[in-house]
């Protein structure tokens, strides 16, 4: 099947992500506006300790954002099924003031996520076609942000974390099956089924386009400290930068989306 032919897209994953962000946003908002009428202690005293350390482990899911339908009309259906997203990290929080602070972080995470779709209709025949295509992707993640703090309790604070993450892809594979199914010239039904398993980074053999290992894109977090070293939060990460290599005259967008809970020793 062409590259023309096997895509994969669709509106739902865009709109779920689109939700995600609008959610944290409005969380946000809300957060500063309640600090503001005093319902949270702000403090504005000089940071008790420069730097704040800890360690931490992420779960949550991941996948992919694209425009695949709209590139390919003949799609008549698409998934993109999040998968699992699990990793571990550590984080840097320098302080500015007991309120604020400027942190960054390293993480390490593998992301397992899986489309399946139909095509009616290919160009020269009437074959319909299936394609399942399972991804696993190995990154490390650098996100720098700006930090609100704000006591809720004598042994609770809250965090707030905006800014920017870079991430690398040090690995993955892909794995595809395709299966065709066309009516000959004598009537009679032909199938054919395919497998293929390939480098998922830089690698000319995977679906429909190729992938780049490098992405920028936003970060946003919030945590709970509990006492001297419990830390429990989660965290959105959305790619702004194209993950897709441009097809031919064709140009895929991929954005990488993750959502992870995470739990942490404060050292």
């Amino acid at each position: 099947m062409s590259a023309k032919i096997l895509t994969f897209g669709g509106k739902f994953a865009n709109m779920k992500a689109l939700k995600i962000i609008a959610t944290s946003v409005v969380a946000l908002a809300g957060a500063l506006t309640s600090a503001s009428a005093g319902d949270l202690k702000l403090d504005t005293a000089p940071a008790s300790r420069f730097i704040e350390v800890d360690v931490h482990a992420l779960g949550g899911g991941g996948s992919v954002t694209q425009n695949y339908c709209k590139l390919f009309p003949q799609i008549e259906n698409l998934n993109v099924n999040m998968g699992g997203n699990f990793g571990l990290g550590g984080r840097a929080v320098f302080g500015l003031r007991e309120y604020l602070g400027l942190g960054t972080a390293i993480d390490f995470s593998v992301t397992n996520y899986d489309t399946d779709m139909l095509v009616y209709g290919q160009a020269d025949s009437e074959g319909i076609s299936a394609a399942y295509i399972d991804n696993i992707i190995y990154r490390v993640t650098v996100p720098v942000f700006v930090s609100l703090r704000f006591n809720v309790d004598r042994s609770v604070r809250w965090n707030i974390d905006a800014g920017l993450y870079y991430s690398y892809g040090l690995g993955g594979r892909q794995k595809q099956k395709i299966f065709r199914g066309e009516i000959n010239a004598m009537g009679e039904l032909v199938t054919e089924r395919e497998n293929l398993t390939t480098d998922y980074y830089h690698s000319g053999a995977t679906f429909i386009n190729v992938y780049n290992r490098g992405d920028i894109g936003v970060h946003i977090a919030t945590s709970l400290n509990f006492g001297p070293h419990l830390l429990v939060g989660g965290q959105l990460q959305y790619g702004f930068k194209n993950s897709a290599r441009k097809t031919g005259v064709v140009n895929p967008r991929v954005h990488n989306l993750s959502v992870n809970a995470v739990l942490g020793y404060r050292f």
